[in-house]
């Protein structure tokens, strides 16, 4: 039995940009977890096939608080994976950011990478720039070699 199994995963990427006060008021729709990543900006990660609905929920209520605010579908822009089993022990070959409490975020460096790190119950999902997606997945392996990996990540 592995100690933990890579996997590659897609993920839906909301982004949206405005005032804080327009980002905070914004109610999350069912299915997103919503991730701030600066005052004027948050991202809401949610299944791939959901990005068109959130997107619909969100841009409405942003432009509603900021006439300047908006919001993008990025999902193209970012590559996922998916840590399952020992996520903590492997969590730590890969970073010395403190893994987050299941349901908060995380962004930092992972393998000299930025990733934004999103915990669950007993699994991790990490989300880069999709430009380094291949090279994260290879050093994750590289990084994870002394665990028991199963890899069903296939190429990046």
């Amino acid at each position: 039995m592995p100690d933990v199994t890579l996997l590659s995963s897609r993920f839906g990427v909301v982004g949206g940009f405005a005032s804080a006060d327009a980002i905070d008021a914004v109610q999350v729709p069912a299915g997103a977890r919503a991730c701030r990543i600066a005052s004027d900006e948050i991202a809401y990660v949610c299944q791939a096939d959901e990005a068109a609905a959130v997107l619909n929920a969100i841009a409405p209520q942003i432009a509603g608080g900021d006439s300047d605010g908006f919001a993008l579908d990025l999902s193209d822009g970012w590559t996922g994976f998916t840590l399952t089993g020992d996520v903590a022990r492997a969590f730590s070959y890969l970073s010395e950011l403190e893994l987050p409490a299941p349901g908060a975020f995380v962004q930092g460096d992972v393998l000299r990478v930025p990733v934004r790190v999103l915990a669950g119950e007993n699994q991790i999902d990490l989300l880069v720039p999709s430009p380094w997606g291949t090279y994260l997945r290879d050093e994750m392996l590289f990084a994870l070699r002394a665990l028991n990996v199963r890899d069903e990540s296939g190429a990046a």
